[in-house]
């Protein structure tokens, strides 16, 4: 089981991942309606609060190490693996979602963006010695259920 402050930063559907620096952002945006009355005037609606989104760029790269300076045995193939296995198989369903700063919590798994780091890496990986699976920088966006 992953233990978020020694494996990972947050854990998704079980998986623990790494997040790069800078890129974890909260959003809770307001419901409300602006709309022009009949006299021309204003009206405006204000429900409060809507559910909270987080986007973050998970690091699925080659000889991640952990807070103990420990080896985290996967590759950057099987972090990307793991995420998009979850993407893939949550339609319709919540996953669990946990970070250190809002616990944990039922969300929608809403966007997936992959980046290649470098597609010359697993050539590169075998003549230095590295590990041959290539690297991912895996922007999510997940949506409050």
């Amino acid at each position: 089981m992953a233990t978020i402050g020694l494996d990972c930063e947050i854990v998704l559907d079980s998986n623990g991942y790494y997040v790069k620096p800078g890129s974890y952002q909260m959003q809770q945006p307001r419901i409300r309606k602006a709309t022009v009355r009949a006299d021309g005037a204003e009206s405006y609606v204000d429900l409060g609060p809507g559910k909270r989104a987080w986007s973050m760029t998970i690091l699925c790269i080659n000889n991640l190490l952990r807070y103990d300076g420990v080896a985290s045995g996967q590759t950057g193939q099987q972090y990307r693996d793991a995420l998009r296995t979850s993407y893939l198989g949550s339609i319709g369903a919540t996953l669990v979602f946990s970070d250190p700063l809002n616990g944990t919590l039922q969300v929608h798994f809403d966007a997936y963006t992959e980046h290649v780091m470098d597609l010359h890496s697993q050539i590169t990986a075998l003549a230095t010695g590295a590990t041959a699976a290539a690297s991912y920088e895996v922007t999510i966006k997940l949506i409050e259920a």
